[in-house]
């Protein structure tokens, strides 16, 4: 016999929910680079290249085994090369944190109004951190798991892997951009750094005992953000048309997609341009508390009442709008006292113009 629930029994469930990212939504920094180029020789420049070879292996190569968001896992040896501790990481990450205006009064608003979580490649030392700041439980946040301290590495290991480190950090970055689904020529700068990565990841590490510590934790990319979503789907038996996903990160496309296509809300948040196009809103803001107003909505009224409030965007809409938390939308109106945050409808016939504006926007906030 089922277990009575007397939630049920008042028709309290809830049939939406909210699950977000966090680098520019509620975290301004990437904590991932920001330790790489803390603890690294030349970190931030190994970190970009990794990353860029990431993205090329996954989205213009199209290999099988690429799998946006593998950067945490690449950079993981490197980290332990240069004598990487989980303590080190912990207090780093802490110290470090910069949140996103309004991003602690955004969640408590959001975790009291429906179901919430968040999934973040970040490292779960950031994520603690995080958690932490804004008070809300580690139970929610799906994010990549490492232990650096139960992975042991020998002193030649580790000179060998630092050299590799130095070899990286020599090439030359990459300055060609992509455009998701548009094949490309890759340039010979490309080609030498993929040709160089690929010996070293497929080859090199593999024979070396931090190999061991690559293939144990589970990174949090694109991929798994859609798996995340489709085991809450199964959790909390809410619908992929009343979840609310927001993500900006190329790691984010997978997940927007799947709740655009299936009519949630996909907003992109500070998105790069690849995440524009995975959506059906698009928000440029300098706080966070301009998603929380259309989360609100969605929750209230579903997705058409939200398109409806964004083609009705202004200040004197907002200001005679019954919002549950008034102080939240007075909070938003005076912070943005010049200028209300950019909020959009993505279509085909814009979607090319947003994007670029919205990547900008995003470049310019982690400049």
């Amino acid at each position: 016999m089922d277990e009575f629930d007397p939630a049920a029994e008042l028709g309290l469930i809830h049939d939406k929910q909210i699950v977000c990212s966090c680098k520019g939504f509620l975290q301004l920094n990437n904590s991932s680079r920001d330790i790489c180029k803390r603890f690294v020789d030349n970190g931030d420049k190994l970190y970009d290249l990794v990353s860029r070879y990431d993205d090329i292996i996954t989205y213009v190569l199209n290999r099988s085994e690429g799998r946006s968001g593998s950067t945490v896992r690449f950079i993981a040896p490197f980290l332990k090369a240069f004598g990487m501790t989980d303590y080190a990481a912990m207090e780093y990450c802490g110290g470090t944190m910069k949140l996103m205006p309004e991003a602690k009064r955004v969640m408590k608003h959001m975790m009291e109004t429906l179901p919430a979580f968040i999934t973040t490649s970040s490292y779960e030392h950031n994520v603690l951190n995080l958690c932490n700041e804004l008070d809300i439980p580690r139970a929610i946040v799906d994010c990549t798991e490492v232990a650096f301290d139960e992975h042991d590495i020998s002193r030649q290991e580790a000179k060998i892997i630092r050299e590799m480190a130095n070899t990286i950090t020599r090439l030359r970055m990459p300055r060609q951009e992509y455009e998701l689904n548009i094949p490309v020529k890759l340039q010979q700068d490309e080609v030498d750094m993929v040709m160089t990565l690929d010996e070293i990841f497929n080859e090199k590490l593999r024979d070396m005992s931090v190999s061991n510590m690559m293939r144990q934790f589970r990174p949090v990319g694109a991929n798994e953000k859609a798996y995340f979503l489709i085991e809450l789907r199964k959790r909390t038996n809410i619908d992929f048309d009343g979840t609310a996903f927001i993500g900006g990160d190329i790691t984010d496309i997978h997940a927007l997609d799947t709740i655009r296509d299936r009519g949630g809300l996909a907003m992109s948040f500070n998105g790069c341009d690849f995440a524009v196009r995975k959506s059906n809103v698009a928000v440029m803001s300098r706080d966070c508390t301009a998603a929380a107003v259309l989360v609100q909505e969605f929750y209230n009224e579903g997705i058409e009442a939200v398109f409806d409030l964004i083609e009705n965007w202004n200040r004197e809409t907002l200001k005679k709008k019954d919002f549950p938390d008034p102080y939240l939308m007075s909070s938003m109106l005076a912070s943005n006292s010049k200028k209300l945050p950019e909020v959009h409808i993505v279509n085909k016939d814009n979607m090319d113009e947003i994007a670029k504006k919205s990547d900008k926007y995003r470049k310019e906030m982690f400049r």
